[in-house]
């Protein structure tokens, strides 16, 4: 008899990592470090889903990203399951500027590249919106497979793929998608049924003492 349970996915975003400036680079594929700010913030979330049942932990192979996924993965006495394949979007030569940098040396193009019209238009030596999009969207397909009974999964990635992620399961444009807002250590929590339906049950809820505390219902933590 098939599974009638929902595959309930937590996603998160990593933690602070360093600015420049005061501004937040554009890290892409660059293996930007956390703070230790960061690092606390994921140690917060993962203290906040210790006691979840969870099936599977996955994580981007970057290291910001594989710190909260180490983290949650101990707590659950589960191994990490590291894939490249839910790393941050690829900017290119742009990794490690600012947008206020990229916007003095290229200002028409970085604002047609976040406009419906540019979607399809990478950046230079990187990946479009859409294209990222689209391989966050296959990457999603394949988890699901991959757990047909349902259960509890954690993936600790990046605000690029938790905002794919969000457009997908709300079934958003990707314009409205790109204006999600992902706090550092954001969690999100969604309901996946097998008939397809799709319950959001929390975007950017964030834990700890130096989070937001938008934990909301205390029902989703189980």
């Amino acid at each position: 008899m098939a599974s009638t349970q929902p595959l309930r996915l937590f996603f998160l975003r990593h933690g602070q990592t360093e600015s420049s400036g005061g501004y937040p680079p554009f890290n892409g594929w660059r293996d930007a470090p956390l703070t230790e700010l960061g690092q606390r913030q994921l140690d917060h979330a993962a203290e906040a889903l210790s006691h979840i049942p969870f099936d599977a932990v996955y994580s981007s192979d970057l290291s910001r990203a594989m710190y909260g996924g180490r983290r949650i993965a101990e707590k659950a006495n589960l191994e990490l399951k590291v894939e490249s394949r839910w790393r941050e979007i690829n900017f290119g030569r742009w990794e490690g500027m600012t947008y206020k940098e990229i916007y003095a040396e290229a200002p028409e193009l970085i604002t047609k590249i976040f406009s419906p019209e540019g979607f399809d238009t990478p950046f230079p030596g990187g990946e479009s919106l859409a294209a990222f999009f689209q391989r966050i969207s296959r990457a999603m397909d394949e988890l699901q497979a991959a757990h047909p009974a349902g259960g509890r999964i954690a993936l600790v990635a990046h605000g690029g793929v938790c905002k794919a992620l969000c457009g997908r399961f709300l079934k958003s444009s990707l314009e409205t998608a790109w204006a999600i807002w992902q706090d550092f250590a954001a969690i999100n929590v969604v309901d996946i049924y097998p008939d397809g339906r799709i319950i959001t049950r929390l975007i950017n809820g964030c834990s700890g003492p130096e989070g937001f505390d938008r934990l909301a219902g205390a029902d989703i933590f189980k």
